[in-house]
């Protein structure tokens, strides 16, 4: 989805916002006093003008000379107001032929010729009356037919692009006539009828045609966990594939304004968002959707989305195709995030997936930046990723370029990428331009009305009439939609008929973009070129906070898909469901949530909480009860339960715990829907009951469910129990040692003694027989 951005005319409008604003102070300073009316402001913005016209058809779109003499004009006047309008009537007011990009860029952003003055207009047909009176809420049809020459008509002499504006005149109720409503848009005019056919330029001169043909949608999917149906935002993708819807119609124009070998069909370049083809083949296998209450229901695009599916891949074959960044990823956001990681990524995976599921070659090295904008920043981050050419918006570069023209932007000579200058006059006239204040004349571009291409068709015939460069190289002409572009299968084959039509009359050369960007390289000698304001300030980018956090994400995210493995033949591989979370967080970083920061929140959260489901599916079983230890090495066995469709190599680590010391666990695998027993060796250093929180991790190291908290009990002597005993029995053995000691010393007095006795017998008395008679014992 194109990110949103200001009117493309706001910096170039000085003098007229300028001469509002001394309007509005003049107006303000003569008005009276006015009587409070509280409520008649905030509805002022919103209120529609009192009458409304809406152009239904206009032929010839382009006016050559060989086609009709008249230009008719269909539509319907629609009385808005409560009273009815009187006297409507309807003519044309046509402007001067335009005379370059200014010119142009003035005419789409003011409501008609001459700055919406039908009086200062070059040219004004009679009123044709629509009705005489349309009741309130009526809608009255109207044709209006003007002759291209003679008496009353357009008065068109020469070749050129005309502003006209289709003017209703009228009156409301009682007032008096005045203008109404009023449509503008711009009639390229290749060629007056009645004239000579229109000089085309010598060969090879003539300005190429590229036109960027966008298939794209905003991200719609929301994660999942693996197994479960897609589940989307919303069933508008249900609406938009249908025959009828946006997508369908771009791609049923593709074959019916641009068959191969049409001069269209070799201007035309694809554009194309792997994440809608993804989505979309997602959905042919039935798919879910969330409801506003939170809950599910059953989507009902999956033929739809199958019969789109193969339309595309038809009309992909033979076509020059380039892939758009996966989900439109901001890469601006991803730059200044310093997360080349993840501008990696998107370029990579939407090349790579355009590639596999078209089954087509997309431009290699090609990259279109959300809505072409990109700063210094982000060109060094894609020149590193090797892109060889950037789709730039116009407005980026310095302006010394002709548009689409290729140039070099600065950077390391072989190294540099091309830009490819995108036509922004053609951008703003593709684009919706709402109307500056109520009641003001809008223009259909940018929506599925009837002419919204008309705008368009007026600036490929101005890049057609156009003076050739004065350098002599033939102009280049890529025009690139938004790439929501809400074209309806009409005006979608308008634009590439008019291509075809010029074409015809020699006023442009089609070229695909693979064609224009092909000689691009190292050798190829290209003019210079730079941003024109390198640190330009892009509005609505994903914060770096913000953008570092999704990084994370996918950082984890990485970590789980390295320790995952397929679990046997026929089982499902990790990526099928792991690199989805890499999806989600590019999804998350998509250009189209620019300008919204609680999108862009919630986008990241999402993707979070999806990674941590995933993780918290590989976890250490709770025990049911605690663990007795009996000895200070028993081992402790523990359950690692994987419900994921693959294997997981897991580590169990046990937290640190005072009392507790665990060696190095190896790594195990533990199977699909599976468990494994893991003995965890550890050794306990005190008695007692404690707690110890054990995990399972990746290899390196990413925690993966939540913890589980294992009750110990120990019975095992610590180690001051230890030495106390040894210092117990040290002691028993010094008071043994000493009384041994004690007996071995008396009984060798005794032995003196007794031989004392020997040899003197006369000597023992009475006296002494207590004294031995005590050592006998």
């Amino acid at each position: 989805m194109s990110p949103p951005r200001g009117p493309r005319g706001a910096l170039r409008r000085p003098l007229a916002l300028l001469a509002a604003t001394v309007a509005g102070v003049l107006l303000v300073l003569v008005a009276p006093p006015a009587v409070a009316a509280p409520d008649a402001a905030p509805d002022a913005a919103a209120r529609p003008a009192p009458v409304e016209v809406v152009l239904d058809g206009l032929a010839p779109r382009t006016v050559t000379t060989d086609g009709p003499g008249e230009l008719v004009v269909t539509g319907r006047v629609t009385n808005r107001s409560a009273v009815p309008a009187r006297d409507v009537g309807v003519r044309l007011a046509r402007g001067p032929a335009l005379s370059g990009s200014r010119a142009a860029l003035t005419a789409l952003e003011t409501d008609g010729a001459s700055g919406g003055a039908p009086g200062g207009a070059a040219v004004r047909t009679p009123s044709v009356e629509v009705a005489p009176t349309i009741a309130p809420g009526a809608a009255v049809p109207f044709t209006l037919r003007v002759p291209l020459t003679g008496p009353g008509s357009l008065a068109l002499a020469a070749p050129g692009v005309h502003p006209l504006l289709v003017d209703v005149d009228g009156a409301l109720g009682t007032a008096g006539p005045t203008r109404l409503d009023a449509v503008p848009f711009l009639l390229p005019v290749v060629g007056v009828p009645g004239q000579g056919p229109p000089a085309a330029p010598p060969v090879g001169q003539a300005t190429a045609v590229a036109v960027l043909y966008p298939l794209a949608d905003r991200p719609r999917r929301l994660p999942v966990v693996p197994g479960a149906p897609t589940l989307l935002t919303d069933d508008d993708l249900a609406t938009s594939l249908a025959p009828g819807g946006r997508l369908a119609g771009l791609v049923d124009a593709l074959g019916r304004a641009a068959p191969a070998g049409s001069a269209a069909a070799r201007s035309v370049c694809l554009a194309v968002d792997a994440d809608l083809l993804e989505t979309a083949s997602a959905m042919t296998g039935g798919y879910q959707v969330r409801t506003a209450t939170g809950g599910t229901t059953a989507g009902t695009g999956a033929a739809a989305a199958d019969r789109w599916l193969d339309a595309v891949r038809a009309q992909a074959r033979g076509r020059c195709v380039v892939a758009l960044p996966y989900a439109g990823t901001d890469l601006v956001a991803t730059a200044h995030g310093d997360r080349p990681d993840l501008t990696a990524a998107a370029v990579a995976t939407g090349t790579r997936r355009v590639g596999d599921l078209l089954g087509v070659t997309p431009v290699a090295g090609t990259v279109w930046p959300a809505g072409g904008l990109v700063d210094e920043r982000t060109v060094t981050a894609l020149t590193a990723q090797g892109a060889r050419a950037l789709l730039l918006d116009g407005d980026l570069l310095d302006g010394r370029l002709p548009a689409g023209a290729l140039a070099r932007l600065p950077g390391a000579a072989g190294s540099a990428p091309a830009a490819v200058a995108l036509d922004p006059v053609a951008a703003t006239a593709l684009a919706p331009r709402p109307a500056a204040e109520p009641g003001d004349a809008t223009s259909p571009a940018g929506t599925a009305a009837p002419l919204a291409v008309q705008d368009a068709l007026g600036v490929l015939g101005l890049r057609a009439l156009q003076e050739p460069p004065a350098d002599g190289a033939p102009a280049v002409e890529v025009v690139a939609p938004p790439t929501d572009w809400a074209a309806s299968t009409d005006e979608a084959a308008a634009l590439l008929a008019g291509v075809d039509e010029l074409a015809r009359l020699g006023l442009a050369r089609p070229v695909d973009l693979a064609t224009l960007v092909g000689p691009v390289g190292a050798a190829t000698p290209l003019a210079p070129t730079a941003l024109a304001s390198p640190e330009r300030e892009i509005d609505g980018v994903a914060p770096p906070g913000l953008v570092a956090r999704a990084g994370v994400v996918r950082d984890r995210q990485g970590e789980l898909l390295a320790a995952t493995e397929r679990d046997g033949v026929g089982a499902p591989s990790p990526s099928d469901f792991v690199e989805p979370l890499t999806d989600g967080v590019l999804r998350s970083l998509s250009a189209a949530w620019r300008g919204d920061p609680a999108v862009q929140e919630a986008q990241v959260a999402a993707v979070e909480r999806q990674v941590d489901e995933l993780r918290s599916l590989v976890r250490v079983a709770q025990p049911s009860g605690s663990y007795s230890l009996g000895s200070n090495d028993a081992p402790l066995l523990l359950t690692v339960e994987n419900r994921l469709p693959v294997a997981v190599r897991v580590q169990v680590v046990l937290e640190p715990t005072p009392g507790l010391r665990t060696a190095s666990l190896p790594v195990v695998t533990v199977p699909a829907f599976g468990s494994r027993q893991v003995q965890v060796e550890v050794e306990v250093t005190r008695a007692g009951q404690f707690a110890v929180d054990a995990q399972a991790q990746t290899p390196g190291g990413e925690p993966l469910g939540p913890t589980a908290r294992l009750l110990l009990r120990s019975t095992a002597y610590g180690t001051i129990t230890v030495w106390l005993t040894a210092s117990a029995a040290v002691v028993l053995v010094i008071l043994a040692s000493v009384r041994i000691a004690r007996r071995v010393r008396a009984a060798r007095r005794d032995q003196r003694s007794r031989r004392r006795r020997h040899r003197d017998p006369g000597t023992t008395t009475d006296a002494d027989l207590p004294t031995r008679e005590l050592q006998r014992r």
